[in-house]
């Protein structure tokens, strides 16, 4: 009777080294002295390097460079106690290619007991998710920007976190958010990586009509204006590469320009320029809510139809100026246009409200920087002079008086107006604003003797025909 021999089987290990050296996703798996012994074709390609490069080396080789000095802790830590926080887990790791380009990948561990030595070794499968992992990241940025935006944060706080969440993204990269005002130039709303140099450099940028024609029709042309490798001036460029997009309000109109600088010396995909492109909602919501914000504000404090201060605002400059521990005195002008009701009257409101806009400007014509002027409501306006004595206020009033007897011309015609004008001091007048602002405004009406007459209106008209 024929007996058959058992088949001979190959060794255990190099069948189960060859099955992972063909595997899909990435394995490393290193010793108990946390050297790598196993590093597959897959992984090879995740990082961009042959198995030669890697094989007896420390694992961390293949860490971020910043994680390094720790890497060895955290895999000790778990051989002496037995703890497991990563082991058994699935999670997201970054790391960055040779080439310098970065990559994303799923990671899990195991961990066995191996050898006759009974040795600890370890096992990672990595899959790249590079892109689907940046996709949602980008999703989830976009929200915490709309999240904090219905808060309280500033601009500055929302930007500064946009901009720090993209440079997690792509490594060894500086974001920056540049606004674009209304000269065409532009400011750094967030850019805390960027070098005094470069701050400077982008703020010498003044974009023309065709700057802004061509990134309306190709967003990513905003790479041409904030890209400069410096040659020209002498310097070593602080950065290789840069990727950047046009921001667009609703209506089409440049706003501003999302940029990330890299270090990296080469890459070989687009996705930096994908995240560019996709801060873009949230970095024209940031700036819109900026503008929005300075309009409120601008209406809360200032005089629609003259764009001077309002009496909100004045009230408040004056109570912060009383309550300063070392108070100044200053000096407290109350004016109004003699005549006014008439002209709304006679001539129409929209007549008043030019002729209101008229004494705005020369008012703010013959005006120090240093003095704070204002639209109490009507045609009462008020000046208030630092430091100012009654000599200061009287000189003042007589220079207005003269500048505002020019002749201004209202539907076609001249009319020559003339001010009345109350002076209060502080604090010889009083130590409440309420007090000093009715003091001012009793020495105003004190000179009107006579009630004002439409035929005094008319008699000036008539006298400049």
């Amino acid at each position: 009777m024929l007996t058959s021999k058992p088949p001979i089987r190959p060794d255990d290990t190099t069948l189960y080294f060859d099955m992972l050296e063909q595997a899909a996703d990435g394995v490393v798996i290193i010793n108990q002295f946390n050297h790598v012994v196993f590093f597959n074709t897959a992984a090879e390609q995740l990082w961009g390097c042959s198995s030669a490069d890697v094989i007896g080396k420390n694992v961390n080789c293949l860490v971020p460079l910043e994680q390094r000095p720790q890497h060895d802790g955290y895999i000790n830590h778990n051989r002496n106690t037995g703890v497991n926080r990563i082991v058994g887990t699935s999670r997201e790791v970054v790391f960055t290619r040779t080439n310098g380009d970065y990559v994303a990948a799923e990671m899990s561990i195991s961990t066995a007991i191996i050898g006759p030595d009974k040795q600890r070794y370890y096992m990672a499968f990595l899959k790249g998710v590079t892109e689907e992992s940046h996709r949602r990241k980008i999703l989830d940025l976009q929200n915490r920007v709309f999240h904090e935006l219905s808060g309280e944060a500033s601009e500055q706080d929302i930007a500064d976190m946009l901009c720090a969440e993209a440079e997690q993204l792509v490594p060894n990269s500086v974001a920056a958010l540049l606004q674009v005002n209304s000269e065409q130039t532009l400011e750094i709303l967030s850019g805390e990586g960027l070098s005094r140099r470069k701050i400077a450099m982008l703020m010498r940028i003044t974009l023309n009509e065709t700057d802004v024609v061509a990134m309306s029709l190709a967003p990513e042309e905003a790479r041409s204006i904030v890209w400069n490798t410096e040659s020209g001036n002498g310097y070593e460029s602080e950065f290789l590469d840069c990727w950047a997009s046009a921001i667009t309000n609703g209506a089409g109109e440049l706003i501003g320009i999302f940029v990330l600088y890299s270090r990296n010396r080469d890459k070989i995909t687009n996705w930096p320029q994908k995240i560019v492109r996709g801060c873009v909602p949230s970095c024209a919501a940031i700036i819109e809510r900026g503008k929005t914000r300075q309009q409120l504000s601008r209406l809360d404090r200032y005089d629609a139809l003259t764009g001077l201060l309002n009496r909100n605002a004045v009230t408040t400059i004056l109570r912060d100026m009383t309550l300063q521990p070392t108070s100044n005195p200053f000096a407290l002008l109350v004016l109004d246009v003699d005549l006014f009701q008439d002209i709304n009257n006679l001539m129409g409101y929209d007549k008043g409200d030019a002729l209101l806009q008229t004494m705005a400007q020369r008012l703010t014509a013959q005006c120090r920087s240093n003095f704070i002027t204002g639209r109490l409501g009507g045609d009462d306006f008020v000046v208030i002079i630092p430091n100012g004595d009654h000599e200061i206020a009287s000189a003042f009033a007589d220079s207005l008086t003269a500048a505002m007897r020019e002749p201004v011309v209202i539907n076609n015609q001249e009319l020559i107006i003339s001010l009345s004008i109350g002076i209060s001091l502080y604090p010889d007048d009083g130590l409440e604003i309420e007090n000093i602002l009715n003091r001012a405004e009793m020495a105003m009406l004190k000179p009107k003797r006579r009630p004002a007459k439409a035929s005094d209106l008319w008699e000036a008209l008539l006298m400049t025909m």
